[in-house]
């Protein structure tokens, strides 16, 4: 209980999914997550493959408008985060795991997706800002190299990809939620054999 700074959130996380301390050993329990966030680490490499490649995509074809490589830079930063959250996830989720360990993984989980919630809302509001900027510039030279169909369809494709990031990180934690009542009812039936 020494790796845990606030008792209180961990006692009441504790009696949440597990409703009496249990005497004796601590029993194992198995849990879902480590199957969801296998699956999401590859949705991420996906997603990156996806962004490694609309990018070469842009070199390719000359995309010369400068004003839109914050969009990339922030897409970028938003796809690395989720996937190494998603990383660390994976490598904490055990098929067989202990109450403590439970509680610790039900704590980091609700704490890295409000973390990825946070960063992909901040990446969404700064991709409209640059876009709305982009498009609606009274700049000629910004608008000769940025209002063209490539620019405009590269902008539409970070968005996608900010938005299925989005849509990902929700995903994550309703499943994240009925993994916790899938463990519940677990422990229901666990305390009911004893």
């Amino acid at each position: 209980m020494s790796i845990y700074g606030n008792i209180g959130l961990y006692e009441k996380i504790r009696g949440t999914v597990f409703r009496r301390r249990i005497s004796g050993p601590t029993p194992l329990y198995k849990t879902p997550l480590r199957f969801i966030w296998s699956i999401f680490y590859f949705v991420d490499i996906f997603l990156l493959y996806f962004f490694v490649i609309s990018f070469l995509i842009s070199i390719i074809f000359q995309h010369e408008c400068y004003e839109s490589f914050s969009i990339i830079l922030y897409t970028s930063a938003n796809l690395v985060l989720s996937f190494f959250i998603d990383f660390l996830l994976l490598i904490k989720g055990d098929e067989v795991i202990s109450e403590e360990e439970i509680v610790a993984s039900i704590l980091l989980t609700i704490f890295l997706c409000t973390a990825k919630v946070i960063i992909n809302v901040f990446t969404m509001y700064l991709f409209f800002i640059k876009y709305g900027i982009i498009i609606h510039t009274t700049n000629t030279a910004i608008s000769k190299r940025c209002n063209t169909f490539f620019v405009k369809s590269v902008l539409i494709n970070y968005s996608i990809l900010n938005y299925f990031s989005l849509g990902e990180t929700f995903l994550e934690f309703i499943l994240t939620i009925f993994s916790i009542i899938h463990l519940k009812l677990q422990v229901q039936s666990y305390e009911t054999i004893i």
